[in-house]
């Protein structure tokens, strides 16, 4: 055969063959480039948003006064042509301008094409994340400012004026870092603004303002705020939406720019988002309250930058913790900045007897944290009590507490699911309480025993040491059937095979 023949045979039999693959591909080809185009787009955009917009819809799109949040539904379901007209050309009777070059703006048709991206398609904290890196700090739980003119307003609109002023001074300061400047909520506190709060009985509102609600974040104020102060924000809440009817509405704060590479401007920084954030549990100056006090050579000496920082992004682990996880509502910028304000304490920081606080009292021991389980009461023994009834008869076994660690009793197998292997490193010990980091980066705690097990058979547990252990899930820690401290070579049975406690034998 021809060799011209054949090599134009083979030709098209590549083109046969690799056309329709080709065809099948094109789809996929498409959607990726599409994707791509989108991504740079966006990466593109957040540059001009945070350099020429966040001053007006905010840091994170969120929107400032009248200026509209960018980040919503409605925007991102908006016609194109609606967003790029907007962007082009400005609303007429807002602050809105003309952004195009031919509207005497500085973008041109490519750069409007990207903004429209952006709020069709970006991923708003991650601006705000951007913004906070260029020194442009969104106004983290923020706390509005109310002159006198706006008080003298609402104090106009109503005989009872001046007491619905007060109390909305008074949840501006005090209320919209858990509740929001609106009384939207957030997932710190629920939502006020509401014809439900509006229903309820005053004294059952000052009740809950007063004593707090056990079980959240919902503190008692009755040592902070006086009974008058009390009645004046629920007369404030239960009026909110007359006074909303009058055009008069607490205004979010305005992103603030710092300079990052300036010290003293990034600890004033930490020191605004302690007091508007943390003051309201850890106490001022980290004087400690309903969360521990910071502010001491017990957190502080012990207590690396890292550690804060965990404990700021991911909350409380501790069983009982009532400390909220951070890292979706601040920055990086901010995170450090708050580190580095709460550990400028440390060199004047004092020995406090109880870091913990009696107002949180630590969640209890450890053996005392776990769920009750109501199937399995305990029955009282013959405890050495001091009640009327005397001694009692005694008991060859001791106190109840002393028999059990927390979920399982002495000499009976506890109730536990299949048994997990974890290695890591240690984080720190306290107590009986261990706090891991295993190979994957998560953080577990786990029960070592009843204290005074620990305290007799334990073995050394300094934090960075490796180790391997072997456990089962209790709700809210891991149970541990053996350790080995890695780093030392101890190693310590806590349960048989059968799963009975060693220290019930």
């Amino acid at each position: 055969m021809n060799r011209y023949l054949l090599i134009s045979l083979i030709a098209l039999l590549v083109l046969v063959i690799a056309l329709p693959i080709y065809g099948l591909r094109e789809p996929t080809r498409m959607a990726e480039a599409q994707e791509a185009l989108r991504q740079q787009f966006v990466s593109d955009a957040a540059v001009m948003y945070v350099e020429n917009c966040a001053v007006c819809h905010g840091a994170q799109g969120e929107g400032i006064g009248p200026n509209p949040p960018l980040d919503q539904p409605g925007l991102r379901e908006a016609d194109y042509d609606f967003l790029y007209k907007t962007i082009a050309r400005g609303r007429y009777g807002t602050t809105m301008a003309g952004w195009h070059g031919d509207e005497g703006g500085i973008f041109n048709d490519y750069q409007i094409e990207e903004l429209v991206a952006l709020i069709r398609y970006g991923d708003w904290s991650q601006v705000g994340e951007l913004a906070a890196q260029r020194g442009l700090i969104p106004p983290t739980l923020p706390i509005p400012e109310v002159d006198e003119a706006f008080l003298e307003q609402v104090v106009a609109l109503d005989p009872q004026g001046a007491v619905w002023a007060q109390g909305m001074q008074l949840y501006a300061e005090n209320c919209t870092t858990c509740h929001g400047v609106n009384g939207e909520g957030s997932e710190l506190g629920v939502a006020l603004n509401t014809s439900a709060v509006r229903a309820t009985d005053s004294l059952e509102l000052a009740r809950t303002i007063r004593e707090g609600v056990p079980g959240t974040l919902m503190a008692a104020w009755n040592t902070t705020l006086t009974d008058e102060e009390i009645e004046a924000l629920v007369a404030f809440l239960q009026h909110w939406d007359m006074i909303e009817a009058a055009g008069l509405a607490l205004t979010p704060p305005a992103p603030i720019r710092i300079d990052l590479n300036n010290p003293e401007e990034v600890l004033a920084l930490g020191e605004r988002i302690f007091n508007t954030t943390c003051a309201v549990c850890h106490g001022e100056n980290g004087s400690g309250g309903a969360g521990p006090a910071l502010n001491s050579q017990q957190i502080l000496s012990r207590k690396t930058d890292e550690q804060l920082r965990e404990a700021i992004v991911y909350g409380g682990r501790r069983p009982n913790s009532s400390m909220p996880a951070f890292g979706n509502r601040l920055t990086s910028v901010e995170i450090d900045a708050l580190v580095q304000f709460i550990r400028a304490w440390e060199p004047t920081a004092p020995w406090v007897a109880n870091p913990r606080g009696t107002e949180q009292g630590g969640g209890g021991p450890p053996w005392l944290r776990s769920t009750p389980d109501p199937n399995r009461p305990i029955a009282p023994g013959g405890g050495r009590g001091q009640g009327q009834g005397g001694e009692g008869q005694g008991s060859d076994t001791g106190p109840v507490w002393r028999q059990q660690s927390s979920g399982s009793s002495s000499g009976q197998a506890a109730e536990k699911g299949p048994p997990l292997s974890f290695r890591g490193e240690v984080v720190s010990v306290e107590g009986n309480l261990l706090t891991f980091r295993s190979e994957d980066g998560t953080l577990v705690e786990a029960l070592l025993g009843p204290p005074w097990f620990w305290e007799e058979q334990g073995i050394t547990l300094n934090p960075g040491d490796r180790l391997e252990l072997e456990g089962f899930e209790a709700p809210d820690h891991l149970e541990l059937n053996w350790i080995r401290n890695l780093t030392t070579g101890q190693s310590l049975q806590l349960r048989t095979p059968e799963g009975v406690p060693v220290w019930g034998q």
